[in-house]
């Protein structure tokens, strides 16, 4: 049966035009949230939100540039801890080619983790290294977003301002929805017995679901979360530090760079209103239901610095300049990398593989179970940083 699904032509398979459509869907939504929405929640047209774009210095626009590779750069420290033997020139790379997935496909997390994959087993890493590599990009870039809103609240509160119930109730059950998911990592990571339970759940699970599509089959999750648990041990001993690093810059210089967008647009308000305005805005990146959480991200940080008494238009303005630099800017970026790599592809051989054994992560795993630990990782993503790179 499923030879002869995968023989018709595409336009003839139900499954392709579903995909068509929820990313027509997840598109268009984007546009509306961005088009209509972001001047509904503002307040004012769109002539008012342009307008403090118009004239921008070169050398202001160059300093943003400037600090968006810096960010990225600064993630790099997070891919090299995480997946030791890589490069930051590759880790840089792998980084754009990502984040060009997530950034513009409806729900390309997943994809994105099907880029990292390909171009880092290209370069000779082994399935499980790649996963493990994935599961602890996301963990960091989870315990970046978790810890903002808490910093960010924290600074609103020293500052005397007061926030509307209904942002209050979204960031907290934003927080406590990713806390979970460190809680779980952490207790993984802790305790072998918790492994292999949260292993055999997932399994049951997910071997449940094959059996009720009519796809039965024996997964052996179990065995493989409980080992991807010893190897992610490994890394994190040796990583831990450039992980924790790579990502607290990531997040500072991301935040200088949302600071200066608004400064630029004349807006002037304090730091604790910009901080749960920026933590507010990367809790809304792991929407999925748009492409990077784009539309949706713009509008709720809007809405809390309109909220916080901020001029409409210039916070308007100053968010969407800060989109064009975090999320536009990264689609030429991406095409870069993605040149890059297929220039690179024939060069590479197998020196990677070496860098690998170097690094001193040869994971003795058979190509079995080697598949099973990239699913696990994959099963793993947090939000939309689900693959080697920033959550953004």
């Amino acid at each position: 049966m499923h030879e002869e699904v995968a023989a018709r032509p595409w336009w003839r398979q139900s499954r392709v035009w579903w995909r068509i459509t929820r990313d027509a869907i997840s598109i268009a939504l984007a546009v509306v949230l961005l088009a209509w929405g972001l001047p509904k929640v503002a307040g004012v047209g769109w002539t008012e939100i342009l307008e403090p774009l118009r004239g921008l210095h070169p050398g202001a626009l160059a300093l943003l540039a400037a600090l968006q590779l810096s960010a990225l750069i600064a993630f790099t420290f997070t891919i090299t801890g995480a997946l030791p033997g890589i490069s930051h020139t590759r880790a840089l790379t792998v980084n754009l080619a990502g984040s060009l997935v997530a950034n513009t496909l409806p729900f390309g997390g997943a994809l994105a983790i099907g880029a990292t994959y390909a171009i880092c087993r290209s370069w000779g890493f082994s399935r499980a290294a790649i996963g493990i590599s994935i599961v602890l990009g996301g963990v960091f870039s989870t315990a970046g977003k978790v810890l903002l809103p808490m910093v960010g609240l924290a600074a609103l509160l020293l500052q005397g301002g007061h926030i509307s119930p209904a942002l209050r109730d979204a960031a907290v059950f934003g927080v406590l929805a990713l806390i979970g998911v460190l809680v779980l990592f952490v207790t993984v990571m802790v305790s072998s017995r918790a492994a292999h339970a949260v292993g055999g759940f997932i399994q049951r699970v997910a071997q449940a679901l094959l059996r009720l599509i009519r796809k039965p089959r024996e997964l052996g999750w179990e065995a493989a979360i409980a080992r991807l648990r010893d190897q992610t041990r490994d890394v994190m001993r040796t990583g831990w530090l450039s992980m924790t690093l790579g990502t607290l810059g990531y997040f500072v210089i991301y935040f200088v760079l949302f600071w200066l967008c608004l400064h630029i647009c004349g807006l002037v308000i304090g730091v604790g209103t910009l901080l749960a305005a920026f933590a507010l805005g990367r809790l809304l990146t792991s929407v999925a239901v748009t492409p990077g959480g784009i539309g949706l991200v713009e509008a709720g940080s809007v809405a809390l610095l309109v909220a916080m008494g901020a001029d409409p238009a210039q916070a308007a303005g100053g968010i969407l300049l800060f989109t064009i630099f975090t999320h536009i800017l990264e689609i030429p970026f991406g095409v870069l990398a993605w040149l890059v790599w297929l220039w690179g592809r024939g060069k590479s051989g197998g020196d990677a593989r070496h860098a690998v054994a170097a690094g001193g992560i040869e994971f003795g795993v058979h190509a079995g179970s080697e598949v099973e630990g990239g699913q696990v990782a994959g099963s793993g993503k947090t939000g939309d940083g689900a693959r080697v790179g920033p959550a953004d």
